[in-house]
């Protein structure tokens, strides 16, 4: 009896994980699920902290940190963007690379999570305020 009880807690497990994998891979393989929720929950936080900057006298856009990954030293970084006019709209709908006004440099991609509230995606190895290939530095020189 005890060795059929075991088999059956041990099935009953195996059928657990197996279901949470199959679950967890659509999920979170999705990056645009996880930031939507991310942004669903916290978005609140994340905003207090973007608007407690200063504005720029430069004209950059407030911005924080918002998700990031690398490896081997291939580093990218995406920057929660508040854009008040909504101008980022247009780089949403043309889904291409590009520079636009209030960012340092060119970026890889633009994502919108809601009226001017914007993800800026980065090219590898770049960071807002460093001076980098693409001088994100927000200085005219290079």
């Amino acid at each position: 009896m005890r060795r059929w009880r075991f088999l059956l807690y041990a099935a009953a497990g195996a059928v657990a994980l197996i279901s949470a994998l199959a679950l967890s891979v659509p999920l979170f393989g999705n990056l645009g699920v996880v930031n939507a929720a991310r942004w669903l929950f916290l978005s609140g936080s994340y905003k207090s902290k973007v608007l407690a900057q200063p504005a720029s006298a430069s004209g950059e856009l407030r911005h924080i940190e918002w998700d990031g990954w690398g490896w081997a030293g291939q580093d990218t970084t995406v920057y929660l963007v508040f854009e008040p006019t909504d101008a980022l709209s247009v780089a949403v709908k043309s889904q291409q690379p590009g520079k636009f006004g209030g960012i340092p440099c060119e970026v890889y991609r633009v994502r919108r999570l809601e009226s001017h509230w914007y993800t800026v995606q980065f090219y590898s190895n770049e960071f807002w305020g460093r001076r980098n290939a693409l001088n994100c530095s927000g200085s005219e020189t290079r």
